[in-house]
C-alpha cells in the first residue's frame, strides 16, 4: 500500500521513523511521545506502531485505518497547541 496516510494531525504515517517525537492532543491535554517501532501494515491493512509517553514512560499502541484516518490520533510533529498539562 503506497498511498499517503496522515494522522488526524499533520504526521504522514508512511514517513514515521523510530526516534521521532510526536505530540498528541485531545480534550485540552497533550502527550509528548517518542516512536519506538516503525509503522507496519497488519493483516487488516491498518497501520500499527508503538510509541512511548515521555512523561510516564508508558507505551502507546497506535493504529490507523487508512480509510478512516481522520478518526485516528491527533498527532503532530511540532507543539501545535498550548496546553496547561502534558500527561
Amino acid at each position: 500500500m503506497s498511498e499517503k496516510v496522515f494522522t488526524a494531525g499533520n504526521v504522514m504515517v508512511n514517513d514515521i521513523k523510530v526516534g521521532d517525537i510526536h505530540y498528541e492532543y485531545d480534550m485540552g491535554l497533550g502527550v509528548k511521545c517518542e516512536v519506538l517501532t516503525k509503522p507496519t501494515l497488519n493483516d487488516e491493512d491498518n497501520w500499527i506502531w508503538v510509541s512511548k509517553n515521555l512523561k510516564t514512560n508508558k507505551e502507546i499502541n497506535y493504529l490507523i485505518n487508512p480509510k478512516y484516518s481522520h478518526y485516528g490520533p491527533k498527532l503532530y510533529d511540532y507543539e501545535a497547541y498550548k496546553v496547561k498539562l502534558y500527561t
